[in-house]
């Protein structure tokens, strides 16, 4: 799924009546970046989204992904290595001194 799928969800509102009323061709539509968002009789706090279980899957994956790169970043000793080393990845994989994972592992 594309970054921009995930950051622009397509919204369908409704009302529980009619969701109770249409329950299966609703959730039809419920597909990729189409959520549903079902309305309560209250406020704000009373609605919900109904999402396809792949699209939200992606979603915790991207979430998991971002906090560990903050936690990275937020590791001055850490991240301070890490730019260290990147400056010299460029030049050493030109020369050939990288290794795959397979060569260094001896897996594959």
């Amino acid at each position: 799924m594309s970054t921009t799928a995930l950051k622009h969800p397509e919204v369908i509102c409704v009302k529980r009546s009619e969701l109770r009323q249409n329950q299966r061709r609703l959730l039809r539509r419920v597909r990729g970046r189409t959520v549903l968002a079902v309305q309560g009789p209250g406020d704000k706090e009373d609605e919900k989204y109904v999402v396809d279980k792949p699209y939200f899957d992606e979603l915790l994956g991207r979430l998991d992904s971002l906090a560990e790169t903050l936690q990275i970043m937020a590791d001055r000793r850490l991240f301070g290595q890490i730019l260290a080393v990147a400056e010299s990845l460029e030049e050493d994989l030109k020369k050939g001194r990288l290794h795959s994972f397979e060569e260094a592992f001896g897996e594959g």
